[in-house]
Order: C-alpha cells, then structure tokens, then sequence
C-alpha cells in the first residue's frame, strides 16, 4: 500500500450492458481518487458495449490502469472470478454497469477508511438505489453492528456494491459461486465474516439501479427466486438462520431437512421456468 493510499481495483463485467454503461463510467471518471485499476470483463457483447468501453479506455489509459478482457458468457460469478484474476490492487471493488458512484468523493472515502484501519479485511454500507429515477437509501448498518454474523445469517444482508474488500482474501476465500442455484457473493461473504468481522460504516459508495433486468430485483417473481437461492447458499456453507452455526452438530441436521423441502419447492420453480420460457439475464 503507497503513501497515497490504497490502490483500488474496480471490476466491471459487461453482457449487453449499453443501456446504463455510460452513467456507470461517468461515475467513475470524476472520482477524485485515481490510484485505481478499471477491469472490464465482457461476455461478448453484440450491442454498443464494447464501443463505449472502447472510448473509455481511449480517453483514460493515460490517466490510470485500464485493462479490458473478454471471456464466454458462463455466468456472474465465472466473470466476476476471471476478472479477480488479473486485479492489481490492494483492495477490490465489483461495480456492476447498472451500478454507479454515488458522489466524487466515494472511493476517497473507502480509500480513508482503509488507511485509518489497516488491520481490517473488507467493509461495507448502506443498500442506496435507485428506482424509477428516485434514490433511497435503507441504513441497515446498525443492525449489523449488533450481530453480524446473525444478521448475515438470516438473509443477504451485505450487498455487494456498497462492499469493498482485501483483494487477496477474495481469493483466499474461494471468490464467487458460480453455480446457477447459489447467490454469486453471499456464500464468500459467509465464509469472509468467520474470521473477520467487517467494518461496517454508515455511509453509502455506490448507487445501485433497480430495473426490470435485475437478476433479484426485477420482479416479485425474480426476488423470490434470489430468496430460494440464499436457501442453497446457507444449505451450501453449513448455517443455520438466526443462530448463525457453522457446525455439524445435531440442530444443524434437523435444519437441513427443512433446507431440503426448500430445495424440493425451488426445483418446482424451475420447472416452471422450464414450462413457461423464462430466461432473465444480468445486466452485470
């Protein structure tokens, strides 16, 4: 880590992701902090993707690292990890395209707080977003202060944009799942919060876009779909809601069968996908 501070990677993985793309950009050329890296991870993308990247890369690569890659189209958490691969920076940061810094000071901000608490491993925030052009922010900070591994154990509590990590740990800890009935990062966050407690600050970085492409929030059905996968996820790290075990003991084992009549209904979900053609894709 320089004297300047920490440098931050920034990923951002793209499919098709013209229709917000240039507001996630914009966001991160007026940051006032430059010891970044920017990684573009796209999947091939037919629309103008790749043109706007193209421009970006142009006016900035002078200015800070901008590395641009493509890989096959194997889901969030493949892209996500392959990006991983090539990050530089001391501490890494997902910025998804329908995602955006929210203030010119955000990554200043993360920046501070890293330097004033070396010791720490990652950090999060507020959920702040954006829908239908209105923001709102939901500070549920102070209930993850009181417990945190219980809060994250009843449900996906930390979300991603807001969350900035030690990028080493992100691979000492296995990265994403990349297994289409697991939540692509509430499984690492799980795995990070057993040895480390984040730091957990009330204030907000990143602004996130709530629309109709949204993996979990596009629609009731697509949230109760994220909700069958944090089923998995807890089933997939051994924890056990509210107690927030990690354990093999005899209450877990009675837990997994009521995991497993989870699993039998989100089965009956995706029959239904099956039935009906449904197919909503990410606009990372």
């Amino acid at each position: 880590m320089s004297k300047k501070g920490p440098k931050i990677t920034i990923v951002t993985c793209t499919y098709n992701s013209e229709k917000y793309l240039e507001k996630c950009l914009k966001s991160v050329e007026i940051q006032k902090y430059k010891n970044i890296q920017h990684i573009f991870n796209d999947s091939y993308s037919t629309d103008k993707t790749i043109e706007i990247i193209n421009k970006y890369i142009e006016k900035y690569k002078d200015k800070y690292d901008i590395k641009f890659i493509q890989s096959p189209p194997k889901g969030v958490g493949n892209a996500l990890n392959v990006a991983t691969k090539h990050a530089t920076g001391d501490i890494i940061h997902y910025l998804h395209s329908d995602d955006y810094y929210c203030d010119k000071n955000a990554l200043k901000r993360v920046s501070n707080y890293f330097k004033k608490n070396p010791k720490i491993v990652w950090l999060t925030g507020n959920f702040f977003f954006e829908v239908k052009g209105k923001k709102i922010i939901i500070p549920h900070t102070p209930i993850l202060k009181v417990a945190p591994k219980k809060a994250l154990s009843v449900m996906n509590i930390i979300h991603h944009e807001n969350t900035f990590m030690k990028t080493e740990m992100v691979r000492k800890y296995g990265g994403f799942n990349e297994k289409e009935r697991i939540v692509v990062e509430y499984g690492l966050w799980l795995r990070l919060i057993r040895d480390h407690k984040p730091l957990i600050v009330n204030d907000e970085f990143t602004v996130f876009i709530i629309h109709k492409g949204s993996t979990s929030t596009g629609d009731l059905y697509q949230f109760s779909k994220a909700i069958l996968r944090a089923f998995n996820t807890q089933h997939k790290e051994k924890v056990i809601p509210i107690i927030g075990s990690y354990g093999d003991a005899a209450l877990y084992r009675k837990y997994k069968i009521v995991v497993n009549r989870v699993k039998k209904l989100n089965k009956l979900v995706e029959l239904k996908d099956l039935i009906n053609g449904n197919g909503h894709k990410k606009d990372y």
